[in-house]
């Protein structure tokens, strides 16, 4: 659990970094649906240097950003950064930096990624959902049928259909038209997050049965295709406790936590891997599964652990990692990285290389 006063300047520079990559654009008083590549494009060579903390005035090694929440790779293979200064690009030559604006004309922060069947790249944040075709950058709001502009997870099932779960609920989309999904609401306020609400929806898992899975306010839901039931997960208070789902080869699913560690089900029972090993840090991140069948995922104060079915280990400073990690990716050539509060870092043996703006790539 985060302590309150580490929260409160979480919050305070997060605040900043948004605020000073606000000032560096001119912001118009309406933004237009539709925008080309060409026009919100940034070179990440003709921007200042981001820092990982505002309040520094030492080169802090031009990072990607301070705060990388998520990353991702096309099938064009660009890799795709989700980050507290919006969304950013690298084809292999170059950064580039894409500034997405909300419907008044605001800043956003990134937030997940999905590709869809036709090769659409769709961006969640702060100011909606953001298709990319390839030229084109459409963002659609709550004017257009979206739950809520703070978009938080997104799912392409098996049948090609958009799941967006926001701050204010699930949506199905097909393409034309918002669905309204509804899951209930959470009857208390749980303060021990710093972004909540009673409706907002933070992870949308489909299993190999095609069971779909959502991780809300008020707990943890599965959805058979007919019967929507709550899924008590180790406890039953546990509507407070699960922040994401995964699913591995095998078909377990990984419950990550933020103040209960990991948890795995196997169909039939619930092991949590955090007490079962030992291990620190009761705050996990999103579990991820590698090329080998490795679960990886981050734990607050501890750095990052990968477990490989028998044993686990760690890695921390020491490795070369920095900051608190948020997500865990593999790109297509089995490189594994890490991003988040103090930028992206990838895997090279057993240690970590911090991944800035100028590489290495």
């Amino acid at each position: 659990m985060i302590p309150l006063t580490r929260k409160l300047n979480l919050h305070l520079w997060t605040f900043v970094l948004l605020l000073s990559w606000g000032f560096l654009f001119s912001s118009d008083t309406h933004a237009e649906t539709t925008k080309s590549e060409a026009s919100i494009s940034l070179a990440a060579k003709d921007l200042p240097e981001f820092k990982t903390d505002p309040f520094v005035k030492e080169s802090q090694g031009n990072q990607i950003s301070g705060v990388v929440r998520r990353m991702f790779q096309d099938r064009g293979g660009n890799l795709w950064f989700a980050t507290q200064n919006g969304v950013s690009r690298y084809d292999g030559a170059s950064l580039t930096y894409f500034d997405i604006r909300d419907k008044f004309g605001g800043a956003v922060t990134g937030k997940s990624f999905v590709e869809d069947k036709e090769g659409n790249l769709w961006l969640g944040t702060t100011g909606g959902l953001t298709r990319y075709d390839g030229s084109y950058f459409t963002t659609f709001t709550d004017d257009d049928g979206l739950c809520d502009n703070d978009v938080w997870s997104m799912l392409v099932d098996s049948s090609g259909t958009i799941w967006i779960g926001t701050l204010g609920g699930v949506c199905k989309f097909d393409g034309t038209t918002f669905t309204p999904f509804p899951i209930p609401a959470a009857t208390e306020r749980d303060y021990n997050r710093g972004v909540w609400s009673p409706t907002v929806v933070w992870d949308i898992t489909e299993d190999r049965a095609g069971n779909m899975w959502f991780v809300a306010s008020a707990g943890v839901y599965k959805h058979d295709g007919e019967t929507l039931q709550r899924v008590p997960v180790m406890e039953q208070d546990s509507e407070t406790h699960v922040t994401s789902i995964s699913e591995d080869r095998s078909g377990n699913l990984w419950f990550s936590t933020y103040d209960k560690g990991l948890i795995r089900f196997d169909g039939e029972t619930f092991t949590n891997l955090t007490q079962q090993e030992g291990l620190s840090g009761l705050e996990v991140g999103d579990a991820y599964e590698d090329s080998s069948g490795n679960i990886w995922f981050p734990a607050e104060d501890v750095g990052l652990y990968r477990y490989d079915g028998t044993s686990v280990t760690g890695f921390s400073a020491k490795h070369g990692l920095a900051g608190r990690p948020f997500s865990v990716f593999e790109d297509r050539d089995e490189r594994l990285w890490c991003v988040g509060l103090m930028g992206a870092y990838r895997l090279d043996g057993e240690a970590f290389v911090n991944v800035t703006r100028d590489g290495p790539w």
